[in-house]
């Protein structure tokens, strides 16, 4: 947990890093109830197929899960995030619990024009000779090149 915490740290002080994906495959999307974390199972199947198709590429797994910038209500917001980073972490345990070995990087997109519950996941398919991304999923595995 401490060297989890090191690596989001020194991410989050060096510099502001944006995650380049220029071959962006889609991969769908997991929807979510209202006030929950939780996905169905259905989406477990969806996430189970995901490895498998990726488990051999090079690239990175992109998570987005978009904010509904439209909420005045600062406690809603903050409450918003809470959940929006929760279903996030539903999803990396998930895969962890699977042993994925590619890196996985979330976004949280905090100008949504839309109220929505959804995740969206997309493979960024890495160019030969670009620097892999380290996952907070797995750092002892996905270490920068």
């Amino acid at each position: 947990m401490k060297r989890q915490l090191l690596v989001i740290l020194s991410i989050l002080f060096a510099a502001q890093v944006h995650a380049r994906c220029p071959q962006n495959i889609s991969l769908g999307d997991i929807p979510f109830d209202k006030n929950s974390s939780y996905f169905d199972s259905q989406y477990a199947k969806q996430l189970q197929q995901l490895i498998e198709k990726t488990q051999a590429d090079t690239g990175y797994l992109l998570l987005e899960f978009p904010l509904y910038k439209g909420e005045t209500d600062k406690k809603i917001r903050e409450y918003n995030l809470w959940l929006a980073n929760r279903r996030i972490e539903r999803v990396k345990n998930f895969l962890t619990k699977s042993d994925y070995h590619q890196p996985v990087v979330t976004k949280l997109l905090t100008a949504s024009q839309e109220d929505t519950r959804t995740l969206s996941m997309h493979w960024c398919q890495q160019e030969s000779g670009e620097t892999a991304i380290a996952s907070a999923v797995a750092p002892s595995r996905n270490l920068l090149k």
